[in-house]
């Protein structure tokens, strides 16, 4: 199971209360590949692809009224992401027939949680902390 170390949290309440929702879809995606019940990521991962597009969009329109310098560096990235959510909503529907797909999928999930929680958003930790929008642990 993943889970959201406090060393990863940005301090800001509405984005950390989405990783953990994120977190949380992962995780069920991941016990329902471990428990066989391959089946439910056809829904899972589109709910996942979803909620991390709404997501996406809340955390840009927040960094864009901070005023955070390296914004376009950001929305880049997460149109990265975007095209990775694609490929994982192919490994779901075929993940039923493939154990390829099924391992392939449990892995893209995770890492895909690590490149944006980790690489990409705690990029933008020490502007917030500067701008006095958080008090960083």
């Amino acid at each position: 199971m993943v889970e959201l170390s406090p060393s990863f949290e940005l301090e800001y309440q509405p984005i950390d209360n989405d990783h953990r929702r994120l977190i949380g879809i992962v995780n069920q995606i991941v016990k329902a590949l471990d428990d066989g019940r391959v089946e439910e990521c056809a829904v899972l991962v589109p709910d996942f692809v979803n909620f991390a597009k709404k997501h996406f969009l809340r955390e840009e329109a927040f960094l864009k009224k901070v005023g955070y310098p390296q914004l376009q560096k950001h929305y880049h990235h997460h149109r990265e992401l975007n095209a990775k959510m694609d490929t994982m909503v192919r490994l779901a529907q075929t993940a039923r027939d493939s154990e390829v797909a099924r391992e392939s999928l449990g892995k893209e999930l995770v890492f895909f949680l690590m490149d944006d929680v980790i690489n990409a958003d705690l990029d933008f930790k020490s502007y917030l902390a500067d701008k006095g929008l958080i008090e960083p642990r």
